[in-house]
Formats: structure tokens, sequence, C-alpha cells
């Protein structure tokens, strides 16, 4: 589902508004994971499109909504355990749209030049192993899931 529709669906569903900012809080990932065990019958929920503001510059925007992206967060029992998005391959957009989010392109030639030769249109997600262990095994903590947990006390293992 698109962010917009399950915003408003966790409004009308579960009588909760998530709060005024464009990405999704915690309580409302809950609630959205919960729609999609009860409307789906299913643990998972991709949703998508997310404000084009919100994203890194190299965040393909949604050719049909250029106020939106080409991006998703997958949603398991309630917990959002990756994000990705489909990426910027053409060298004269990326270079606009850095500049669109006020990054300037000089010093980013190591990255820059793989696209000026015919990138590949491609992808990319980064996902949260320990989040999939805490929410296959019910953990009520993340630190359960990692083996050597870092906090503000215990910056090494």
């Amino acid at each position: 589902l698109k962010l917009r529709e399950i915003k408003e669906i966790i409004k009308k569903e579960y009588n909760y508004k998530i709060p005024e900012k464009t990405d999704i809080d915690p309580e409302g990932e809950r609630l959205a994971g919960k729609y999609a065990q009860e409307k789906f019958n299913s643990d998972f929920i991709f949703i998508t499109h997310y404000p084009w503001k919100e994203k890194p510059f190299y965040t393909m925007p949604d050719p049909e909504n250029s106020e939106e992206t080409c991006g998703f967060d997958l949603i398991f029992k309630g917990m959002e355990i990756t994000t990705g998005s489909q990426r910027i391959h053409l060298y004269d957009k990326l270079i606009e749209n850095m500049k669109k989010k006020n990054i300037k392109p000089d010093g980013m030639e190591f990255y820059l030049n793989s696209f000026k030769y015919a990138m590949p249109p491609h992808g990319g997600w980064g996902m949260g192993s320990e989040r999939i262990i805490q929410q296959m095994l019910g953990l009520e903590s993340i630190k359960q899931a990692i083996l050597f947990p870092r906090d503000v006390k215990r910056l090494s293992p």
C-alpha cells in the first residue's frame, strides 16, 4: 500500500493518527502489521511511495508523482525490517537531484563517475537481520537478538 493510503487506513480502522511527519512511527508500523494480518492474513506488508523530500538523493522519484518516490519499507509483524528503492541511474538526473537537495557534486566523483558511462537501471535495499530474528522469536528487545549489543553504556564487546 502507498504510505498515504496506510495512514488513512490506520486512522479509520484503529482511530490512531500518525504524528505529523512523513514517515510512520513505531505504533503506526505495529498497526500496519495488524491490518496486514487481519485483511490479508499476512505477517508482511510493503509500504511504498514515501515523500521525495525525505529520501536520499539517489532515490528514483515516482514518474507519476515527483513528490513521491519509488521506495518502500517492508513491515514484518508490525516492525520495519527492510527499506529500499529504485535508484536513479542517469547521470544528469542524479546531478539534478543532488542540486535540488543542496548536495554539491564536487567531491563525489568517486560515486558519480560510474553513472557517466551507462549505469543500468537498478535498485537497492538494506535489511535488519536482528529485527527479523526479534520478530520471528517474539523477543521483547532487539538486544536479545544481537550477540554483542551496543548502547550508550556499552560501546565494545
